[in-house]
């Protein structure tokens, strides 16, 4: 089998796992590939292992190990946005919700390797920025796209239409639009609902609404939401999945809808999504 093993952190307890695992995965005759920057990192001098940049991985390759946390998964997410190639996360971060295997991952490897596993599809956002001169950018989204004000002593004033229909004119600190996968990550964290991912709909959230009746909304995602700053004037901040971030201005028109692409996660057949909410939200577990 072809693996690309990406990450983009380093300490000791990284290098001794990711070495560890190039072992074990060159032990049994697999080809291996790994991000630039990550060996560099981690110091890998094996001359076994393919050195290759993120626009170079195999079309052919089985998986990419992503080796870290929640953000290294997604920035590995990034890389493959229109390519089908599954991602297997190991965790070594601290809350893990996208990973699949943990520090023990040993045994689990083993069964993936065997052919023991599932593949989860998750819904990624379009995120397309309409320019006053026609032009257009299109970005992709697993978790969310973020738009926060610039002004740290103003709130943000938008305007969010559902297809041609005025949803609401927001004034805020921003707004998080997400994906059932980031219903977990800064949704959730802003008072946003789970969402279980095999659903297809987007949730807006707002960031510390100015009026408290504003309340999070769950979309089904057939009609495409437009957003724009309600100032001409106005600045913000974009991010997509915390990431590749771009400022925008009242003269930009943000339309988001669920994507044709999907990213596909390795999971385990006991790692499904409401035993991970019990264990990572210590769900039922009474506080001593």
């Amino acid at each position: 089998m072809k693996f690309a093993i990406w990450g983009f952190q380093s300490d000791a307890e990284i290098k001794s796992y990711v070495g560890e695992i190039l072992g074990k995965l060159l032990d049994e005759g697999h080809e291996l590939f790994m991000l630039d920057s990550f060996a560099q990192q981690i110091e890998c001098d094996n001359l076994q292992v393919n050195i290759i940049t993120e626009n170079d991985i195999p079309r052919d390759t089985d998986f990419i190990i992503s080796i870290g946390g929640d953000g290294t998964l997604l920035s590995s997410a990034q890389a493959v946005m229109r390519t089908p190639i599954p991602i297997l996360g190991i965790n070594l971060g601290s809350l893990g919700f996208l990973t699949t295997l943990e520090r023990d991952w040993r045994s689990g490897l083993d069964d993936i390797l065997k052919g023991h596993y599932r593949i989860d599809e998750r819904m990624v956002l379009n995120c397309r920025l309409e320019f006053e001169d026609g032009t257009e950018e299109t970005l992709w989204a697993l978790n969310d796209v973020v738009i926060e004000r610039a002004d740290v002593f103003n709130l943000l004033a938008t305007e969010v239409r559902v297809g041609e229909e005025l949803l609401n004119r927001y004034l805020s600190d921003g707004l998080i639009l997400s994906t059932p996968t980031g219903s977990t990550a800064y949704a959730l964290s802003a008072g946003g609902p789970i969402i279980d991912p095999s659903l297809e709909a987007i949730s807006i959230t707002p960031i510390s609404p100015h009026t408290l009746s504003v309340r999070p909304v769950v979309l089904t995602g057939e009609k495409s939401i437009y957003v724009t700053l309600s100032n001409p004037e106005g600045l913000a901040h974009l991010h997509i999945d915390g990431k590749n971030t771009r400022h925008i201005d009242g003269s930009i028109r943000i339309r988001i809808r669920p994507s044709s692409y999907r990213i596909q996660l390795v999971v385990t057949p006991d790692n499904t999504f409401y035993e991970k909410l019990r264990k990572k939200l210590n769900w039922g577990q009474r506080s001593t």
